[in-house]
């Protein structure tokens, strides 16, 4: 497999959210190969499988349960080095009030979001390095900037930590691998329409553009940042929120 072929493989958990839905039709557009991670509803994803048919492969796996990743990276460990961009969009958001929050909490949030991304970075920047090209881009959100909300503390916090990167990745640019994160605003997915027209006006409000993000929007940027497009930009945590 050549260079070229490493560069058109990725890998995206988090894939059958609306924004994940948007960065796997982005890279499909884009003739990319890619491998879609799923925590348990594969709906959106089925779609594309349709469309696509062997040019996405889609694998449910709870990241809750580091077993399982393992399991996964072990299984398909050839498949897997040949992948040259690696999106990292899991998303565990379990409401909690803050006073009830329990160590057990805070350690399931952690696996699913920070230690899911570790395992990840760790097997798949030896490979890109070896080939000499690689791009990482990390889904984090707007609410590390605010402390999270009275019930997202723990998702927050856990987004918070995948923003720390290895001081490694320094290294890794002079072979040509880049890792930057995005800080992703209040995007109009199918979860937010859900909490209804009130409350959604009142939270657009607070944004200076005064509208929610679309999932095409956030998709478009991370997918720069994750692509040949990106020849420069490494070490960043970019803010994708309308001004916030």
């Amino acid at each position: 497999m050549t260079e070229n072929k490493n560069r058109s493989r990725v890998l995206i958990t988090g894939a059958n959210s609306g924004i994940g839905y948007e960065v796997c039709k982005k890279y499909l557009g884009s003739g990319y190969e890619v491998i879609a991670l799923y925590h348990s509803s594969s709906n959106y994803l089925d779609k594309l499988v349709l469309e696509y048919k062997d040019r996405i492969k889609i694998h449910a796996i709870n990241l809750a349960r580091s077993s399982q990743l393992s399991e996964f990276i072990v299984n398909n460990k050839e498949h897997l080095a040949k992948v040259g961009v690696f999106i990292h969009l899991a998303a565990m958001r379990k409401h909690i009030d803050y006073n009830s929050l329990t160590a057990d909490d805070l350690v399931e949030h952690f696996i699913a979001n920070t230690v899911s991304l570790v395992t990840l970075t760790q097997f798949f920047s030896r490979n890109m390095r070896n080939n000499l090209w690689g791009r990482i881009v990390i889904g984090s959100s707007i609410g590390v900037k605010f402390g999270g909300s009275s019930i997202t503390y723990a998702y927050s916090l856990s987004k918070y930590a995948s923003e720390f990167f290895p001081n490694a990745h320094r290294e890794w640019s002079a072979d040509n691998v880049l890792v930057n994160a995005v800080r992703i605003g209040v995007t109009n997915t199918e979860p937010v329409k859900a909490l209804g027209k009130k409350i959604n006006k009142s939270r657009a409000s607070l944004i200076p553009m005064k509208r929610f993000a679309e999932p095409v929007e956030i998709a478009n940027e991370i997918y720069h940042l994750g692509s040949k497009d990106n020849t420069f930009i490494t070490g960043q945590v970019f803010t994708v929120a309308g001004g916030e």
